[in-house]
């Protein structure tokens, strides 16, 4: 064995990375800003305004268009002016003054257009509702924020349920809590509901309102009123509404006016700008004051998320800078997934890269598909097929889907994602369980039937391996999270013990989901290490923790697939199966697609994979929507949508940047390096070497890829590059980032420099056959990198092959510098 040469082996690194320039690095100076734009169209959105009642206040938008097609915010520059007496202007919005017609006349830039507004209801008597007028407040001001009132034990002794989940206890806490003293019914103006905001008396929370504002009105009237709860008579908000949709700011510094409308099931809307609560996913490219108004602070994307009444809306911001020589190029769509990302990367002014050559492409599809990259063989074959690049590749992608390596490195994704591991299943157990997983993946069963069968699975993991599921799980809770972050991409496990403080499941859908699992037990089975699982006849009932009151199963959510009222399901397993794998189920396909999207990618569209929530929105909604209505029109076929993924020319597009998408990481504009998986790298190094894995344990030659859990193969390489542990669905154990630790493994390690200097690798046989230089140093690189060398590459080392004292020492080099470079270390 021939221990690294670091003086030599690092010199040639450095030759390797000067010659073939694999750093790239893209520099120019920021476009200078143009002038103001001149306005040739102008919007205002809504188109109309009604006003119905005393106190409903409308907020619009003007925005102009500009010649090259963009807009800009004029709400604030524009003048404004109102026609007639029923309604007035303030702060932004129109208030009512009497019942009749109205209009706002808006001008600016010669440019002027009216908004019709109607006044009605003006008469009527409406009081303060503690639901839709008070309960607002409390947010708003952030009284029942995680930080304040709504913490687990309050803020000096008053306590309000997390941003007002729970409408009756806060009302409770308000009028009747220490006998009622934060309450003056006789003189409103003393009650400590007013008197803390206002800093009448002394309040930790800081001064919120003045009394001449509307905050401290309502809350002042609704006192006066007598403090009236209407929690169980008033209708809650259905959904929001914020306009202009999936704004562009064309420049950075560039501000635009949101506008939020709430509805309700009885077909009434009110407009919640002022009330609702806002926040960027990514405050670096665009911030969000309290009322709305966005500002672009640099290029990039970035979801803003609303909040009002339990209820969320995401806007999707695009944020540009000047490009007035921008022309699309109009690339060539390969299917479906090129025409979406296209379409998008369009309206952002963003050119794709061009299409990868043959070499890089073939590595790319092997190690994406198989787990390991081609051999040199296969790499001259494709090569040297003349014919024309998408009828070639396509052909090679349906090969390698049919192929055994696709079924190993498969089942090997999958059994990641469902924990198989003998912490929890034994020797046998895994065993039995990764070969069922191989076998659904070798006949291609819909995902949605493996999902059936795992989450209703019984019996013993060797005549029902699917039952693993529940053993693996163990009780209602832990079932419920890896059930919907595996199934779903949902996070539960955020509201077990309180209401999940940015989306809209609570602590009672929690339980209630954890109800379908109540029933299931476990029991010992003949085998030493066997559990059964079997369906209880009596008990198995969930508690809620906070009432201890028993939960009857209920789903979080509704969809036109599985009616639970209408269906029959011989067990709550069996319900819940059904209504979580139809295809009218938002979260199933959705997850699935995104995952696949982001195994051949690099980044799902909704990243993390397994976040799908609304404050973490897909950066391309059309394209997630048509990969998702593709997986369920082809009977949720995994390899299917493999097949559609890697045949888009997005997914076979070169790694060069374009001088204006180096920057672009969400919207797919270029191919991104992805550095290899574990396995994938120690399974690169032995196709590269021409050497076999030897795993204590396993047969001569076994692939890393096939190991059916963390406990097998244990060398140390492995879990130094990120092999997961298994003890959770999260896409968070692999990990795949570069460290010191790894790097060391690969300059002093033994796993490198053992399979270089193996006397039966390829690098040996290579040197018996005695080929001339550049023949060897060809060999090398179809081997290391799956390209042939430039002929710079070429010469350069062939020339410090002919100079060499020691041939075999200065190839080896030549080979363990190869490996150690990010060409070979990264999938590109």
């Amino acid at each position: 064995m021939v221990s690294p040469r670091l003086s030599s082996s690092f010199r040639f690194v450095c030759a390797i990375t000067a010659v073939c320039g694999w750093a790239f690095q893209v520099q120019g100076a920021d476009p200078a800003k143009p002038q103001a734009a001149k306005v040739t169209e102008l919007k205002v959105e809504p188109a109309a305004l009604v006003l119905t009642g005393p106190r409903d206040a409308r907020r619009f938008v003007v925005r102009g268009k500009t010649a090259d097609g963009s807009w800009l915010d004029l709400t604030r520059s524009a003048q404004l002016k109102i026609e007639g007496d029923s309604a007035r202007l303030e702060a932004g919005f129109v208030e009512p003054v009497k019942d009749g017609k109205s209009a706002v006349v808006i001008a600016t830039g010669g440019l002027t257009a009216s908004l019709p507004v109607t006044v009605q209801n003006q008469g009527n008597v409406v009081p303060v509702s503690f639901v839709r007028d008070v309960m607002p407040i409390l947010a708003k001001t952030g009284c029942n924020a995680g930080t304040c009132h709504g913490g687990q034990k309050g803020r000096n002794g008053f306590k309000l349920s997390l941003r007002g989940y729970d409408p009756d206890f806060d009302h409770d806490q308000i009028v009747e809590d220490i006998a009622g003293r934060r309450i003056d019914r006789k003189e409103p103006a003393n009650s400590l509901v007013v008197l803390k905001p206002t800093q009448g008396v002394p309040h930790e929370g800081k001064f919120l309102f003045d009394e001449k504002s509307l905050y401290y009105r309502l809350l002042h009237q609704w006192i006066a009123e007598g403090c009236k709860s209407d929690v169980a008579t008033t209708q809650r908000v259905e959904r929001l509404e914020s306009f202009p949709q999936a704004p562009v700011l064309s420049d950075v510094g560039q501000e635009q006016q949101l506008v939020v409308i709430a509805y309700y099931a009885d077909g009434t809307s009110r407009d919640v700008t002022r009330d609702a609560i806002f926040a960027s996913s990514n405050e670096n490219v665009v911030s969000i004051t309290g009322d709305g108004l966005m500002k672009a602070i640099r290029k990039g994307e970035s979801a803003v998320l609303i909040r009002y009444e339990g209820q969320f809306a995401v806007n999707q911001v695009s944020v540009l800078t000047p490009n007035p020589g921008f022309v699309w190029n109009n690339p060539p769509a390969f299917n479906y997934i090129d025409e979406l990302v296209h379409k998008k990367l369009q309206k952002i002014k963003v050119t794709p890269s061009e299409l990868s050559g043959d070499a890089e492409f073939i590595r790319r599809v092997y190690l994406d598909l198989l787990g390991v990259p081609p051999t040199p063989d296969e790499v001259r074959a494709f090569l040297a097929d003349n014919r024309e690049p998408q009828a070639k590749r396509k052909e090679l992608i349906d090969k390698l889907l049919e192929r055994p390596e696709y079924i190993d490195f498969w089942t090997l994704r999958l059994a990641d994602l469902l924990q198989v591991n003998r912490k929890y299943l034994g020797e046998k157990g895994v065993w039995n369980f990764r070969e069922w997983i191989h076998q659904q993946v070798q006949a291609d069963r819909p995902w949605s039937e493996m999902a059936h069968d795992l989450l209703t699975g019984v019996g013993g993991t060797a005549q029902a391996p699917e039952s693993a599921f529940w053993r693996i799980a163990r009780e209602p809770g832990q079932a419920v999270e890896n059930a919907t972050h595996l199934f779903l991409g949902i996070r539960f496990n955020c509201n077990k013990c309180h209401d999940h403080p940015f989306e809209r499941w609570t602590q009672g859908n929690y339980y209630q989901l954890a109800a379908y699992f109540g029933q299931v037990a476990l029991k010992k089975g003949l085998a030493a290490d066997e559990e059964i699982v079997y369906e209880r006849r009596d008990g198995g009932e969930v508690s809620h923790p906070k009432t201890n009151v028993v939960q009857k199963p209920q789903f979080p959510f509704t969809h036109a697939g599985f009616d639970p009222k209408n269906a029959t399901a011989k067990t709550r397993r069996e319900a819940l199966a059904k209504w979580m794998t139809a295809p009218e189920n938002p979260y199933f396909a959705k997850s699935m697609a995104n995952r696949l999207w982001a195994y051949l990618i690099g980044r799902g569209i909704i990243d993390p994979v397994d976040d799908i929530r609304a404050g973490n929105p897909a950066s391309n909604p059309e394209l997630l929507d048509a990969l998702t209505a593709d997986f369920i029109k082809h009977k949720f076929s995994i390899k299917h949508l493999l097949r559609a993924i890697a045949n888009s020319r997005t997914y076979q597009l070169s790694i060069v940047p374009t001088p204006g998408n180096a920057d672009d990481v969400e919207n797919f504009a270029r191919a991104r390096p992805r550095r290899l998986t574990a396995e994938q790298l120690l399974d690169s190094v032995r196709v590269a070497t021409g050497t076999q894995n030897k795993f204590p344990g396993f047969p001569l030659g076994y692939r890393a890829s096939q190991l059916p859990d963390p406990a097998s193969g244990k060398t140390g390489f492995l879990e130094q590059f990120g092999r997961p542990i298994r003890e959770s669905p999260c896409e968070c154990e692999r990990r795949n980032e570069m460290s010191l630790e790894q790097a060391m493994a690969l300059v002093n390690g033994t796993t490198l420099s053992g399979a270089v200097a193996d006397g039966n690798g390829r690098l040996a046989k290579l040197l018996q056959a005695k080929p001339d230089d550049k023949k060897l140093v060809e060999e090398l690189y179809l081997a290391a990198l799956c390209r042939l060398p430039t002929d710079e590459e070429s010469a350069k080392f062939a020339g410090l092959l002919s100079t060499a004292k020691n041939k075999q020492e200065a190839a080896q080099d030549i080979l363990w510098a190869l490996l150690n470079t990010s060409a070979f270390l990264f999938n590109r």
